[in-house]
């Protein structure tokens, strides 16, 4: 079955959702900055025009009433730093405090444009902060200076907050975004990988399942409907043509049996020549009877006919049951033949076609084994999985060739003197698929390993 969790993050509806989340994210990020500088660059406006004004009136307070003057107003307007936020102070030549707020001259280090920037310690209920100061300098008569600023720590405040709310803006969309492209990605993966399950069914010959529609009536309902309409008539022609093959498999079955029999009487009273050429007759006809029999079973395994005879069966028993029938040819042809089935294999299956496919790989093993050779069957349970093995001394298959020998009517050179219709893997290959089992040709060294892999089902 086909998990949600598979590849996630590869679909085009997490794709699809983190393009949008991230373009989102982008314009919420620029609409936060342009707001973000905006408002500082007002603040900072507002200052700066306050500032300015200030130095205007104590430059007018300077030329009309000197320096003593100046010291009066700027005496007064002194307050502790705390309380005004405002920042004043004169210092001479020497840069000794004349008056002011500020215990000593700070180093002016910063500057943006005409306004400089520093920090000094603000004494706020019995605690010590580091406030930064815009100010601006103004130089006097007689060398004497003015530093004029005023205490932005609001501003860094404002600047510290827009920035924590434009960052948890964007993690929200960015969380709001994942929570829906989530939702979206699992309700469309829910029913993609229903769809797909759906798929692997008909794939196995179940031709009656049909892609499911939730009544949503989207793009994927759409094409649920569209491919159920095409299955829909996938299904009737192939009803029509295994109603056509299956008559007239039964119909050339039933002639060639007479056909048989014929040749059996006459057998009978036929001449020492006529004997050799009905016998060469028998076996055309049991080779066609054979091949008949063989695309049947193919035809019921690729369809899916067979799903009603699945039932809980223990595939040790029944290999065991097969090989008793071929041990006789076995010893016949000089192999030994060595069957390990004791241990439980239960599985779901057809018995009738896991009986044709293990009887088509003992008697490939046993026709392609050289007298004297060994061919073994095993059957073994491991890992929630039955494995039936079946190896033999034989010349084996070339890697080259593996996957073409499951296909039908296909026989290698090596195989031609052997009679047989090259069938026989292609039927194990379509029990394999009906079964959902595992199939694999392997080098024995000499010889073929053929792996098969069964689901193990609880026993009964």
């Amino acid at each position: 079955m086909v998990r949600i969790s598979r590849n996630f993050i590869r679909t085009s509806v997490v794709r699809l959702a983190l393009i949008y989340i991230s373009a989102f994210a982008l314009t919420t990020a620029v609409l936060f900055g342009s707001v973000y500088v905006l408002t500082l660059r007002a603040v900072d406006s507002a200052t700066e025009d306050l500032m300015e004004s200030q130095i205007q009136g104590l430059s007018e307070q300077y030329l009309t009433l000197g320096l003593r003057g100046l010291v009066a107003v700027i005496r007064e307007r002194s307050q502790s730093l705390d309380r005004s936020r405002a920042v004043y102070l004169l210092v001479d030549e020497n840069y000794k405090t004349v008056v002011g707020n500020l215990d000593v001259w700070p180093e002016l280090t910063t500057q943006h444009n005409q306004w400089f920037e520093f920090e000094v310690k603000v004494n706020h209920d019995k605690q010590s902060e580091v406030h930064p100061i815009r100010a601006a300098l103004v130089t006097l008569p007689d060398n004497y200076r003015l530093l004029i600023g005023t205490d932005v720590i609001e501003r860094a405040r404002l600047a510290a907050v827009m920035q924590r709310v434009g960052a948890l803006a964007v993690a929200l969309m960015i969380l709001i975004g994942s929570v829906i492209a989530v939702r979206m990605n699992r309700r469309v993966l829910k029913q993609v990988h229903a769809m797909a399950d759906a798929g692997q069914e008909i794939a196995q010959g179940d031709f009656s399942r049909r892609l499911p529609v939730t009544g949503r009536g989207d793009e994927l309902d759409e094409l649920a409907i569209s491919l159920n309409g095409l299955l829909e008539r996938i299904e009737q022609l192939t009803l029509a043509l295994r109603f056509v093959i299956d008559g007239t498999a039964h119909d050339l079955r039933g002639p060639l049996n007479r056909l048989r029999l014929r040749l059996e009487q006459a057998l009978a009273t036929a001449n020492q020549d006529g004997r050799e050429m009905i016998d060469a007759a028998m076996q055309d006809a049991d080779t066609l009877l054979n091949t008949i029999e063989s695309l049947l079973r193919i035809a019921q395994a690729q369809s899916g006919a067979a799903n009603a005879e699945i039932a809980v069966l223990d595939l040790g028993k029944l290999t065991a049951e097969i090989a008793e029938l071929y041990a006789p040819l076995a010893e016949q042809r000089g192999i030994q033949l060595q069957v390990d089935s004791t241990q439980a294999g239960v599985i779901q299956g057809s018995r009738q076609l896991l009986a044709h496919a293990v009887a088509n790989l003992l008697d490939n093993a046993i026709k392609y084994t050289p007298s004297g050779g060994n061919v073994s069957l095993r059957v073994s349970t491991q890992a929630k999985q039955v494995e039936l093995v079946v190896q033999d001394d034989g010349p084996g298959i070339p890697i080259a060739d593996r996957e073409r020998v499951l296909q039908r009517f296909v026989r290698l050179d090596s195989a031609q003197a052997e009679p047989g219709t090259g069938l026989g893997l292609s039927l194990v290959a379509a029990v394999c698929r009906f079964h959902r089992a595992s199939l694999a040709l392997e080098d024995a060294a000499p010889g073929l390993r053929v792996r098969l892999g069964f689901a193990a089902a609880e026993s009964t």
